[in-house]
Formats: structure tokens, C-alpha cells, sequence
């Protein structure tokens, strides 16, 4: 029993005629009845009672028409998702990124993705910079988002945004807007900030923000993650310096001061395998670089 077979049965299961379903099916008529024997010999069961006038389905017949046309749409149906899945159009991605990210760029791109590729599902990871490579040699996660891209032989990169730094303050800080001048008004405060073993240049970036102001921060407490650190900073324990983007969609009620007159810039890039031919990461990558990631 092959498809072709099943076809053919469904075929005059349809029209209970076998010169309309041999005209349909764009075959001889004759060959269309050698086939339904051979299936009725191969099964030793008769699934059409026939005379000169009528054709009628064997309860044997019903039941093979039901499930016959079970499978074959169950064939269509795994055609089908072969194919996306060929072409890069379903499945899975696997995507590590800072806290920051959420805030900035991978909404953008997830909207993207699922405009241009509805069947793509993505799984997210919030992953320190320095398991993200790991994760990516070890083939844990398919594409990554780094601050800090670091030279490696087996992994490409690509700069996708760059914003700048913003002092974070709570909601009763004297501080605003209006009056800021400088990080130097900041200096007798705590500050909470990330430690240096995440992200050495990004650490160190935000300590020359501060030395060229002539100071030092009195750092207190440290968390790799944007979302703790903002959630401290409400809790007045200290101020913070933090990409401008975590103040999109932020859910605490802390006080943002744009320090974009600073030459100081925080950049995203993505990282990924060189040798990774999934369809689907390389649909992800053209999808990105489509993409306006200015907010």
C-alpha cells in the first residue's frame, strides 16, 4: 500500500464512480481499477461493493477512507513544516542576552521576527557576558548579545546599537534634570553598579566616567543584572549608572538623568558561530539587520 494507491482509493471513495474519479485523478480508467484491486488484494478485504449501475463502500472501505485521509493530510502537513523548517521559516532559536537587552533592542527584533517569520520560536536566556561564549562553543544557545565582543576564531560579531550611559537616582534624590551639572554632584553618594568580573572594559568604562569628574565611586553593593540594580536604587540604597535604554518600559520608580553629553557609549552586539548553517539563525541575522534600533 503506497500513496499513490491511497489516493486513487480516496479518489473514487469520492465520486463512488470510477469513470468521474479516473477523469479527475487525470488517469485511464482501466489503470485506476488495477489499482484498487491490487489494494484490495494486498489488504484481503473488499472495500467497494460493485454492479453494473453502482458503486458502494464496504464498511472495510469507510473505515479505510476515514483514515486514509487522516494520513494524507498528516503527509501534507509534515511536506509542509519540512520545508519552513528547510527554509529557515519554523522552528527554534536559542538566544542568550543581557538584562539591558530587554529594554532595547530585543523587542524590536522579536516584533521583526514575527512579522517576517511567525513560525520562529524564540527561547531567551538572560546570560552573564562571560558564560554567553561558553554557551555559544558549547552549542547551548544559537546567537548571542554582548557588550563587549571578544576576538575569537570561531565566532563572528556584529554591531547592531550604541547608546549612551544615564546617572540613575530614586525619586526623592535632590538631583533632576534641571539642575545636574555634573557626575561630580554624585560623588559622596553609594553607588550600586556591576562588578568587574561580568564585563572588565564595561566596568572600567564607568569608573573613567567618574575619575575624569575626579572621583572615585564608593561602591556598596553589586549585581550583574540592570533590573536588581534598579530596583536598589528605588529602594534609595544608592545611585547607579546604567545604559539609557533600561529606562524604556522600566516598571520602578526611579529617576533617569541622560548623560549623553559624556563621550562615554555602551554598545550591543550580536555574537554567533561561524560555522552555524541553521536556515533559521541566518533568517534571525538578515531580519536584525533590517531593523532601526534607535529609540
Amino acid at each position: 500500500m503506497d500513496i499513490r494507491q491511497l489516493e486513487y482509493f480516496l479518489g473514487v471513495a469520492s465520486e463512488l464512480h470510477f469513470s468521474k474519479a479516473a477523469e479527475k485523478l487525470f488517469v485511464a480508467q482501466p489503470a485506476l481499477s488495477r489499482q484498487i484491486q491490487q489494494l484490495e488484494d494486498e489488504l484481503n478485504v473488499v472495500l467497494f461493493e460493485r454492479d453494473k449501475r453502482n458503486v458502494k463502500l464496504t464498511p472495510a472501505g469507510e473505515y479505510l477512507q476515514n483514515e486514509a485521509s487522516r494520513i494524507l493530510s498528516q503527509l501534507d502537513y509534515v511536506r509542509l513544516r519540512t520545508q519552513l523548517i528547510h527554509r529557515g521559516e519554523e522552528g527554534e532559536l536559542r538566544i542568550a542576552h543581557p538584562g539591558s537587552a530587554v529594554f532595547s533592542v530585543l523587542p524590536t527584533l522579536l516584533s521583526a521576527l514575527k512579522l517576517y517569520f511567525p513560525k520562529i520560536r524564540a527561547v531567551l536566556s538572560e546570560v552573564l557576558e562571560n558564560k554567553l561564549f561558553e554557551s555559544l562553543q558549547n552549542y547551548q544557545v544559537d546567537v548571542g548579545f554582548v557588550r563587549e565582543p571578544i576576538p575569537d576564531k570561531y565566532l563572528n560579531s556584529r554591531l547592531i546599537f550604541e547608546e549612551c550611559f544615564s546617572l540613575v537616582v530614586p525619586p526623592n534624590h535632590p538631583l533632576t534634570k534641571e539642575n545636574f551639572t555634573g557626575l561630580r554632584q554624585v560623588q559622596n553618594d553609594s553607588f550600586i553598579l556591576p562588578p568587574r568580573h561580568a564585563g572588565s572594559t564595561y566596568h572600567d568604562v564607568l569608573l573613567r566616567m567618574c575619575e575624569r569628574e575626579g572621583f572615585l565611586p564608593n561602591i556598596i553593593h553589586e549585581s550583574n543584572f540592570g533590573t536588581t540594580i534598579l530596583k536598589l536604587v528605588e529602594h534609595n540604597l544608592g545611585v547607579s549608572l546604567l545604559p539609557s535604554s533600561y529606562r524604556i518600559s522600566s516598571p520602578v520608580n526611579v529617576r533617569f538623568i541622560d548623560l549623553d553629553v559624556l563621550p562615554e557609549r555602551t554598545q550591543l552586539s550580536m555574537v554567533w558561530r561561524k560555522d552555524d548553517t541553521n536556515p533559521i539563525l541566518h533568517n534571525f541575522l538578515d531580519t536584525a539587520s533590517s531593523v532601526d534600533f534607535r529609540f
